[in-house]
């Protein structure tokens, strides 16, 4: 049902319904059962300007005598507030009286004039009793429903329980082995009695004389997801928010956070708060992906034990998504409540870097996706995408390198279909990736996954040829200039390609040994270690078989320029750079000994 089926079904029952039974509105914790009642149920009711709602939560109540006083105590102080005048013939909760007066300390032997006026002082008249939280009442379940039984059979009131019905079912029988949605049903089969314990018997057999219509209440998502944002009242989290937004929003609510929109709002308040810190103007894809990683993560430790970080400094696509990371400042929020602003700008940058680098990106961008299948969609649609790719490629962090070989086919495809001029996109593209031939399989960049027609397929070589040379994969290491200050860009080199540099079976002999011990003795601590490092994390497992000869005579070249300098003293380095030199000369013995 949708809330308005669901206001008009819940109207009819409270005006027309003569069965002297109960409704129930079960889900799932969290769903939004409260969140309806308080802002679609009451409001409509009370159209009419009548107060014709009573919700008392049951949570934690341990007696009957518990819930009659909170009904008495509530039903009290409206009528006192609005100084009701009392009608003759209104409905009168003698159950409800009857289990007040000795737990108030009222004399139960009062004259019938007194019982009467306190009769009168509980008007249910045309009201609804809603009953939220059943399934978390410490009552026996059983009495409860036969306390409500008499309320609806014997008083005549209409009551509304709202409950996580497989809850009850559960906490009555731990070992229940029948399907939910077989006990929404008002008839039990006889062979049940088999298969459930005598509780839970019980409590179906109180259920079908109590309750007459279970409802099965399922959100409508995307709507409460939008009422949820709204009440946070947040022009900053409002500017991130549209139609797709909320789709995903809604999507990640019904699907990774098991329906519990209370998931949702403990991360929404999250976002919010974040955003109140932040002062820059960060890109909203940016501050989208944060959010969607606050939530992701809230539904995982909402089910499990809060994990240990598991990821960069920066950010953990393990605790988000590959699309969506976690950041490690929003992790320490949540875990910690602390939140370092400074690590924000800095998470922004590793997450372009992460972008630029993401062989899936394509799968999660609108763009690309219209342009990339394109023959099922409108002319429109396909030119608007492309002018937009046309716009972001201005920015080099935008859209991944490894959308650029499929990109550039399909530039030259639509730039023949629809006449669009793909000159700008081109001289973006080129000049974006240049220089990041080390960082960038090629292999995948260029792999043959296009038909062409005519002489497009010459045309797209000499595109991925240009793109190829501004990546400049063959001249990048032939221009590394043995100062001090590339040994850090080296050593980042080799731990991403370590993969590819272990396959190629070559590395130190494409460097002059004589040069490099030049430019250690020139070097701190701090890129001598760096420089053994980038050794150890190539040759740590090298055996005679992995490298070529040429790697293992550059590295006794190696070793033997910088004894010789060591032993001639000839040089101006303090004793902890000294020290570095000696264990980097350890290291190259070990690996010349391993590749022998």
């Amino acid at each position: 049902m949708t809330p308005t089926e669901l206001n008009e079904y819940i109207k009819h029952y409270l005006e027309k319904d003569k069965t002297h039974t109960a409704i129930m509105l079960t889900g799932e914790w969290g769903a939004g059962k409260t969140y309806y009642i308080e802002h679609e149920l009451i409001p409509y009711l009370k159209k009419d300007k009548k107060s014709r709602c009573v919700v008392i939560s049951l949570y934690g109540l341990e007696s009957i005598s518990d819930i009659s006083k909170s009904l008495y105590m509530e039903l009290r102080i409206k009528a006192l507030k609005k100084s009701e005048r009392i009608e003759t013939g209104k409905l009168i909760a003698k159950t409800i009286v009857k289990n007040v007066v000795g737990a108030l300390g009222i004399n139960v032997d009062m004259s019938e004039r007194d019982l009467q006026k306190l009769y009168n002082s509980v008007d249910l008249g045309g009201k609804l009793l809603i009953f939220e939280d059943l399934e978390r009442s410490q009552i026996n379940i059983v009495k409860l429903m036969g306390y409500i039984n008499n309320l609806v059979e014997r008083d005549g009131v209409k009551i509304l329980l709202v409950a996580n019905e497989r809850e009850i079912i559960n906490k009555t029988s731990e070992n229940l082995n029948c399907n939910i949605s077989e006990m929404f049903s008002t008839q039990i089969e006889e062979n049940k009695g088999n298969s459930v314990s005598e509780d839970v018997q019980q409590y179906l057999k109180i259920k079908e004389k109590t309750i007459g219509d279970t409802v099965y209440f399922e959100s409508e998502y995307y709507k409460s997801v939008e009422n949820i944002i709204s009440t946070f009242k947040s022009e900053k989290l409002q500017v991130l928010i549209n139609k797709d937004v909320i789709n995903q929003l809604a999507l990640i609510v019904r699907r990774e956070c098991n329906q519990n929109f209370r998931t949702f709002i403990f991360a929404t308040q999250k976002m919010v708060d974040i955003l109140d810190k932040i002062e820059e103007n960060y890109e909203e894809d940016f501050l989208r992906c944060i959010y969607f990683g606050l939530l992701r993560f809230s539904a995982r430790i909402k089910a499990k034990e809060f994990p240990e970080w598991k990821g960069t400094e920066f950010l953990s696509t393990e605790l988000g998504t590959n699309r969506y990371p976690l950041f490690k400042f929003c992790y320490d929020y949540i875990r910690w409540q602390r939140l370092e602003v400074k690590r924000i700008g800095e998470s922004k940058e590793a997450y372009d870097k992460k972008k630029l680098y993401d062989k899936e990106a394509e799968r999660n961008d609108k763009d690309l996706q219209i342009v990339f299948y394109c023959y099922d969609k409108a002319e429109n649609e396909v030119k608007s995408a492309l002018q937009s790719i046309e716009q972001r490629l201005e920015k080099q962090n935008d859209i991944s390198f490894y959308s650029y070989g499929k990109l550039a086919a399909n530039l030259i495809k639509l730039g023949r279909i629809l006449e669009f001029d793909y000159t700008k996109c081109k001289e973006c593209m080129i000049k974006n990736i240049k220089g990041k031939g080390d960082t960038i399989d090629s292999e995948i960049l260029f792999m043959p996954l296009f038909d062409f027609e005519g002489n497009e397929k010459s045309e797209y070589d000499d595109f991925a040829k240009q793109l190829s040379e501004s990546m400049n994969c063959d001249n990048q290491k032939k221009e590394f200039s043995y100062s001090p200050d590339n040994i850090s860009d080296l050593y980042d080199y080799v731990i991403r390609q370590e993969t590819k540099i272990s396959r190629k079976h070559q590395f130190i002999s494409e460097y002059k040994a004589d040069l490099i011990a030049e430019m250690l003795f020139h070097a701190s601590a701090k890129q001598i270690d760096d420089f053994r490092g980038m050794l150890f994390a190539v040759y740590r497992y090298a055996t005679k078989t992995d490298f070529i000869e040429a790697d293992l005579k550059t590295m006794e070249e190696l070793l033997s320029f910088i004894e010789e300098r060591i032993n001639s003293h000839n040089y101006d380095i303090d004793k902890i750079q000294l020290k570095q030199l000696d264990w980097l000369c350890g290291n190259l013995r070990t690996f010349i000994s391993q590749m022998k």
